[in-house]
């Protein structure tokens, strides 16, 4: 397999994986909303999310970890006749250790999900899928601009970005609970 083909194989594990990241644990959310509905619509809201959701990790969301891994663990193969690896490289696989342990608790939720026994709320989801994000925009940074700074800098970005988010989003319902009159509430 040549590098460039290694390459475009890697990307597209990559998008697609990344796809099935952010997707599932959407997912989970909305099974964890389901939860809190009456009886009659949870029974139908969340057998249809497990099924969705193990059809997105089985179908979409290994495969491309594998075909990322694949695509790269070549390109690794092929740089290597090369000479020493650079160190930003070094960095990236910290970064997708990192990665799969990630995947490998989006798989633990998705099982005790579907087994009744999560303990995980639709808020703690939420935030938990930014750790998806950060690991993306990180190994994103650091393959563009080969610096472990550049990192630092496109999380930092991040963060204050998600921070401002956030607090606009709690002045915004403070705004709308004070329109309408009502307690705020947090």
């Amino acid at each position: 397999m040549s590098y460039t083909l290694a390459k475009a194989l890697h990307i597209v594990g990559f998008i697609s994986w990344f796809s099935g990241l952010f997707y599932i644990v959407r997912l989970f959310v909305y099974h964890a909303e389901a939860g809190e509905r009456p009886l009659a619509e949870r029974e139908i809201l969340q057998p249809q999310l497990e099924l969705m959701a193990r059809r997105l990790w089985t179908i979409i969301t290994v495969p491309a970890m594998v075909l990322t891994l694949i695509g790269g663990l070549t390109m690794v193969w092929k740089l290597t006749v090369l000479g020493p690896l650079p160190t930003w490289l070094h960095i990236k696989f910290g970064l997708l250790a990192g990665l799969i342990a990630y995947h490998l608790w989006c798989g633990r939720i998705r099982r005790r999900q579907a087994g009744g026994t999560s303990t995980w709320s639709s808020g703690k989801l939420r935030i938990f899928n930014e750790g998806g994000t950060m690991f993306m925009v990180a190994i994103v940074f650091l393959a563009v601009f080969r610096s472990a700074v550049s990192i630092a800098w496109g999380v930092s970005g991040l963060l204050g970005l998600g921070l401002s988010l956030m607090a606009g989003i709690r002045i915004y319902r403070k705004l709308l609970t004070r329109a309408a009159g009502e307690p705020p509430s947090d």
